[in-house]
């Protein structure tokens, strides 16, 4: 079920998977819109695996301001995006939704961990994923060449899951590779500095295919922690 569902259809949610995107640059070849999109396709390839479940829109405006150096890239500001949250958690818990799965579709959104830590300390509702640990085993099954730490922008991984989606998406002649494992001051002077194109990693090697089995495989990595969560294991 998701918004175009009818709210008969929505009654008796178990479970909500709220996807959060970004818009901010991602290089030459991607649209600033791809967290977003992948976000809220990553949230289907979850729901699809559990009954009586619910994809909220996603939410496309989170924390880029790493990404500030580069046109598109639009940010909102911690407690406001902590405010929307928390917003759309009350709304949810209202409808009677028990467990919340926040998607994460952008690196930089530390803060949502922080949240997902202070809306847990009375009652195990909201979960984040994907994890490192998610990632780092769909990048390994999909066969994705270099680990998600150095393919972390707009590269292999990402280009694969849009080529997959829609390769009209992708403008393929402007990938270009960057290799930009150093970035210690990432938080302080931006992403700007460590590349010229706002990429960072190989969209070169990126593959339809191993779009599918990426996208397929962090559905099953996130699914198998859901369910725990739910279990409250």
């Amino acid at each position: 079920m998701n918004h175009f569902s009818t709210w008969p259809e929505v009654k008796n949610v178990e479970i909500a998977f709220l996807p959060i995107g970004s818009l901010e640059q991602h290089g030459y070849h991607l649209p600033i819109a791809a967290d977003s999109i992948i976000a809220e396709a990553i949230a289907h390839e979850c729901a699809k695996r559990f009954d009586h479940s619910f994809v909220c829109p996603v939410l496309p405006y989170s924390a880029s301001f790493e990404h500030a150096g580069f046109p598109g890239s639009i940010s909102l500001q911690s407690i406001t995006i902590i405010m929307v949250v928390k917003d759309i958690n009350r709304s949810l818990e209202r409808m009677g939704v028990d467990k919340i799965v926040m998607i994460n579709g952008h690196g930089g959104n530390y803060l949502l961990g922080n949240i997902a830590q202070e809306m847990n300390v009375d009652h195990s509702r909201i979960l984040l994923a994907p994890s490192r640990k998610h990632w780092e085993k769909a990048y390994e099954q999909a066969g994705i060449s270099a680990a998600p730490s150095r393919d972390m922008h707009a590269g292999e991984g990402e280009t694969s899951i849009l080529m997959y989606l829609d390769e009209a998406l992708v403008r393929m002649e402007q990938r270009v590779d960057v290799d930009s494992p150093e970035r210690d001051l990432l938080t302080a002077c931006g992403i700007k500095p460590y590349t010229e194109t706002g990429a960072i990693g190989f969209p070169t090697r990126a593959s339809a295919d191993k779009g599918r089995i990426l996208l397929q495989a962090l559905g099953e990595q996130i699914s198998m922690t859901v369910r725990k969560f739910m279990e409250g294991t």
